[in-house]
């Protein structure tokens, strides 16, 4: 089978604090410090859910692994909106680029191609229509719904198989939550580590699962014979 994976990083809209319900303090709150403090940690919280809200986050890195590839290609980095129109632009070439080739994630049926649909759309550009339906997923292989039976069972996460199946990946960033911290500091080698990290775990899953042939090992010559 031919397969394409992919992997996207996100992070809030520079704007997004605009976008969101004021909050407010609870009504026994009557010292104006505690107030103040009370709103800005509800403000923080909120603020910290919009990476993962497809209306108020951006795409700040997207990660592709293409058919007969050995290796992740580049990751592309979108540190402002044009980096991400060129970013999005190339990843939809890519998919029509290889046509017959299946789209393999992890919870992209849930958030990966909803959120690269959604930011194509707010951007202008222009996409292909995927079915995004874990039952008729068409080209789409989404292996968290694989592994739930389509949501059957219990969602879990990429660290959480890659544990249980024994893949191990040398990852500069432990928690995905880190991402737009590191986006905001300028660290983006470490955004970009993290997401090839991801792709090789995405294809220690899709090996297991048997939607990727594991590769077959090479035999080294024996030296004696060699030499």
């Amino acid at each position: 089978m031919a397969a394409l994976l992919f992997d996207i990083e996100t992070a809030p809209l520079p704007d997004a604090a605009g976008y969101l319900e004021p909050a407010t303090a609870p009504a026994n709150y009557k010292d104006p410090e505690k107030i103040a403090s009370y709103i800005a940690e509800e403000q923080a919280k909120q603020l910290s859910k919009c990476a993962l809200d497809l209306d108020l986050c951006r795409v700040i890195a997207i990660g592709v692994w293409c058919p007969d590839e050995a290796a992740p290609l580049d990751i592309d980095l979108c540190p402002d909106e044009t980096e991400e129109r060129a970013a999005l632009q190339l990843f939809w070439h890519i998919l029509r680029t290889f046509p017959q080739a299946d789209l393999v994630g992890f919870n992209v049926i849930g958030f990966d191609l909803p959120v690269l649909m959604r930011r194509s759309l707010y951007l202008g550009l222009k996409y292909p229509k995927l079915v995004l339906n874990k039952y008729r997923p068409g080209r789409v292989v989404d292996i968290q719904q694989e592994l739930s039976h389509q949501g059957l069972l219990k969602y879990r996460s990429q660290d959480f198989y890659c544990k249980r199946f024994g893949i191990t990946v040398d990852d500069p960033v432990t928690e995905g939550a880190q991402i737009p911290t590191l986006a905001e500091a300028g660290e983006w080698g470490t955004i970009a580590a993290h997401c090839r990290a991801d792709l090789y775990r995405l294809h220690g899953l899709a090996e297991k699962l048997g939607i990727l042939q594991p590769k077959p090992a090479v035999e080294l010559p024996d030296l004696d014979t060699v030499l």
